[in-house]
């Protein structure tokens, strides 16, 4: 039983429209966290101060927002979210600014302007699997030391951090999740009860 893979942008992607004079520059990139998002607007705001309208939206796992900051409801924050979803992204953040051409380009042209903006975004900025790290409280008695170092042997990529006490050794080991059905029946094997500390 393995999870479906997800997908964040790999990098700061870069996708525009012109439509009737209105220009939509959008940009898709890396946003686990909806504060970094946030973040991204402000600086895309201050960048285009003239630009009508700032929209947005968000994903991560089963979290998302979107605004359409001024323009009709529904014509631009949603069609950008479900072109992250079309693309396959996870903790990923669009915005999208629009410089206003003097014609109205009524819901259906807002949300294609919008959407292919966001679509060129989103292949720009191209897709890297997303890595769920876990970590797993350890303690080796003194006699179970050698443990840590087939750990590292085996599991080139797991973190071991702790600190030696006065019967044996407390710490964590942190490894990708894909690893963890593995990992417990290794230290089991060993005699040793994961989680325990």
């Amino acid at each position: 039983m393995s999870a479906e893979p997800r997908f964040a942008p790999a990098r700061e992607g870069h996708g525009h429209c012109e439509d009737r004079g209105s220009r939509f520059l959008a940009w898709v990139f890396s946003a686990p966290l909806e504060e970094t998002l946030q973040t991204r607007l402000a600086a895309l705001r201050a960048e285009h101060p003239k630009a009508r309208h700032h929209c947005w939206a968000w994903r991560s796992g089963a979290r998302y927002r979107f605004s359409d900051d001024g323009e009709p409801g529904g014509t631009a924050g949603r069609p950008m979210l479900q072109t992250l979803d079309g693309a396959g992204l996870d903790e990923a953040g669009v915005i999208c600014v629009r410089y206003f051409g003097g014609v109205k380009l009524g819901t259906g042209g807002l949300v294609r302007a919008y959407s292919a903006s966001a679509a060129r975004a989103a292949q720009d900025a191209g897709r890297t699997p997303i890595v769920v790290r876990l970590t797993l409280p350890l303690f080796l008695p003194f006699a179970k030391l050698g443990v840590r170092d087939e750990l590292a042997a085996l599991l080139p990529g797991a973190t071991l951090q702790g600190e030696f006490e006065g019967e044996g050794w407390r710490g964590s080991v942190e490894c990708d999740a894909s690893a963890a059905t593995w990992l417990h029946a290794f230290l089991l094997e060993r005699g040793i009860k994961p989680g325990m500390t």
